[in-house]
C-alpha cells in the first residue's frame, strides 16, 4: 500500500469541501483565493523550514514554495487595501508543525502532501483560478516528484500523512459558506 493509497478517503474528503467544490466549478469568490493563498505563506514556511532543517531539501531542486506563494499574494493585492490575518486553524496548524519539526519523517509527510498536491491538483487549479500562480511553475517537475516518492515510507510517514490531510480539511471548512461569490 502506498501513502496515496492510505490517503485516498481523506483526499476525496478535501475535495469534497465546498472550497473545493467552488475551485472546481469555477465559482470560487476571487478574495477567498487570496485569503487562502495569504494562509499558505504561514505553513508551507513553516513545513520548508522544518524540512530544511532535518536535511530533507537537499535532492529536491526548486521544491521551496512559501517565498512563491507570498510572491502571489503580493501580485494578487497589489492594488488592495484589504488586510488578511491568518486563521485559528492555521495558526494551529503551524504550531502542530513546530512541534513536530524535530521529526525527519512526520515532516516529510506533511511536505508530500502539500507538495504533492501542488505538483498535481496545482496544474488543474492553474486553469480553474484566475490570480498569480507564481508557486505552481515547477522547472523540474518530473524530478521532483521522483525524489520525493523515494523518500516516502508507508509504516513511518502513513499516520502522519492522513493526520496532514485531517489538517488542510479543516482549514479549508474556515471557508464554508465564504467560498462561493455572492450572488447579485
Amino acid at each position: 500500500m502506498t501513502l496515496k493509497d492510505l490517503t485516498k478517503d481523506l483526499h476525496q474528503q478535501a475535495e469534497s469541501t465546498q472550497f473545493m467544490r467552488a475551485l472546481f466549478d469555477g465559482k470560487l469568490n476571487p478574495e477567498v483565493w487570496i485569503d487562502f493563498t495569504f494562509q499558505k505563506t504561514l505553513f508551507y514556511n513553516t513545513i520548508e523550514g522544518a524540512a530544511g532543517s532535518c536535511r530533507l531539501l537537499h535532492d529536491l531542486p526548486g521544491i521551496l514554495r512559501g517565498f512563491k506563494i507570498y510572491q502571489d499574494y503580493c501580485v494578487m493585492t497589489s492594488n488592495s487595501s484589504t488586510r488578511y490575518h491568518y486563521r485559528p486553524s492555521v495558526t494551529d496548524y503551524h504550531n502542530y508543525i513546530l512541534s513536530i519539526n524535530k521529526e525527519p519523517d512526520l515532516i516529510m509527510a506533511h511536505l508530500y502532501v502539500w507538495h504533492m498536491g501542488d505538483l498535481y491538483g496545482g496544474q488543474m487549479i492553474k486553469r480553474l483560478v484566475q490570480g498569480s500562480h507564481i508557486a505552481l511553475d515547477f522547472e523540474n517537475k518530473e524530478l521532483l516528484i521522483q525524489n520525493i516518492r523515494a523518500k516516502l515510507n508507508v509504516e513511518t510517514m502513513g499516520q502522519e500523512a492522513r493526520r496532514a490531510f485531517e489538517w488542510s480539511i479543516k482549514i479549508l471548512k474556515e471557508y464554508d459558506n465564504t467560498a462561493e461569490p455572492e450572488h447579485q
